[in-house]
């Protein structure tokens, strides 16, 4: 982050993670063909090392084309240099091609951002490490640590001797062996066992066909599945179920994002306690109402 205070322009009004940071006036209209139309508002004229954040949490394209029509709404107004705070990432799973005629859809945003300039372009837990190759000056925010942590201290100041961290598959195993160091590394006298799961997938049509797991016996342990987002949650079910075949104790998920409220429920009903961020909407509400739903606030 930058030294001097930066103004701020948030297009999500309910996701506010500059706290101490300068927010500008918004005026928002859309024009009866369905174009946005975008203006700020500030007394003075912007100093030459004035620097300014558009912060956005993605859940349609529509907030895509928003944060470029803000960014040349800045650049008008004469911001020299611009950030973005875009915790999710959008198609960041589409990072690849599997078929003959897709689109490597995590490209097309990411060319989409980059041809605005930006100097700073912060992102939270990217699915693969695709997506910050393909940005550029892109900071990624450090949270998951945070996060795994929190959970965790619940179940050793029940006094748990040890404690499962589940990788759900191959494309988690770097992110998850960091986590489970991380919890390893603040509380020594935790034994914490690293579950390497794998899924397999119909790459044709996306369905899941079965799950393995690298362990016979789970000795009822709490047993955390971590993974960076749950949608309608099928993968957590099915994974969740094999792990209960061999003996998990208290079950629970952790994803850095949530994208459906319907997933989101689904996985409160199975797992005994599910985390998750806000970083795509603000689950509050849907946290007040379930009950074991914990929710963890985007914050620089």
């Amino acid at each position: 982050m930058k030294t001097k205070v930066p103004y701020t322009i948030d297009l999500d009004q309910s996701f506010r993670p500059l706290y101490q940071y300068r927010p500008l006036e918004v005026k928002r209209t859309t024009f009866h063909g369905g174009e946005p139309h975008f203006s700020l508002r500030l007394d003075k004229t912007p100093e030459s090392d004035d620097f300014v954040y558009i912060t956005q949490r993605f859940n349609s394209t529509d907030d895509i084309v928003m944060i470029l029509v803000a960014a040349d709404a800045a650049r008008r107004m004469g911001f020299k240099h611009l950030g973005l705070v875009l915790p999710y990432f959008p198609a960041a799973r589409q990072d690849r091609v599997c078929n003959p005629g897709e689109s490597l859809t995590v490209k097309v945003f990411a060319d989409l951002i980059n041809s605005v300039g930006f100097e700073d372009v912060v992102i939270y837990s990217p699915h693969s490490e695709v997506t910050p190759a393909l940005l550029n000056n892109v900071t990624e925010l450090d949270l998951d640590a945070d996060y795994i942590k929190r959970i965790v201290k619940q179940f050793h100041a029940a006094g748990w001797g040890a404690i499962n961290i589940v990788c759900p598959d191959a494309g988690a195993g770097k992110r998850v062996g960091k986590l489970a160091k991380v919890v390893a590394n603040e509380y020594l006298d935790l034994k914490v066992n690293l579950i390497r799961c794998e899924k397999v997938r119909d790459v044709s049509n996306g369905q899941l066909k079965e799950f393995y797991v690298a362990a016979e016996y789970l000795e009822g342990l709490p047993t955390i599945i971590c993974d960076d987002i749950v949608s309608m949650g099928g993968t957590f079910v099915g994974l969740g179920e094999q792990l209960k075949k061999r003996g998990a104790g208290p079950l629970v998920l952790f994803t850095s994002h949530a994208d459906a409220q319907a997933g989101l429920e689904k996985m409160s009903e199975f797992f005994d306690k599910v985390y998750t961020s806000n970083s795509k909407r603000d689950w509050k509400l849907l946290e007040s109402t379930r009950g074991n739903l914990y929710v963890f606030d985007i914050k620089l």
